[in-house]
């Protein structure tokens, strides 16, 4: 159990990280070489914040799923990417909906956040998968 909460605290740190620091490359890059007049910054903190929300959640419940039902993670994953992305999409219309200008500027560096969620998850899930497949044979 001490493993599962180390992977959950290295998950969620990491996650924040990402997006953080994604969010400040994205912003101070956009801004410092003039590539939008009309940058979002505070709607794409907002999204960023929701981001790092929705991520928490799902590794409480993929926790919970480890501990309970070691053999249903796969539809877990699987329903993990598509209720991701119904929330992303969800995200950027209400946002854009929301919003009076920079429209393209914050669904280019949503997504690229939203890729960058992706493929720490991927990776990170990947990893965990080959401990928990190590952990069993044992």
């Amino acid at each position: 159990m001490e493993k599962i909460t180390r992977a959950r605290n290295k998950y969620i740190f990491g996650m924040v990280l990402m997006i953080v620091a994604g969010y400040a490359l994205i912003t101070c890059g956009t801004l410092l070489f003039k590539l939008s007049p009309d940058f979002p910054v505070v709607p794409l903190a907002i999204a960023s914040v929701l981001l790092i929300i929705y991520n928490v959640c799902a590794i409480l419940v993929y926790i919970r799923m480890v501990r309970t039902a070691e053999k249903g993670l796969v539809p877990f994953y699987l329903a993990n990417k598509v209720v991701r992305m119904i929330f992303a999409l969800a995200l950027i219309i209400g946002i854009a909906l929301l919003t009076k200008s920079g429209k393209i500027s914050f669904v280019i560096s949503f997504f690229v956040l939203y890729l960058g969620t992706i493929i720490y998850e991927s990776v990170f899930f990947v990893h965990i998968e080959k401990k928990l497949n190590e952990l069993s044979k044992k």
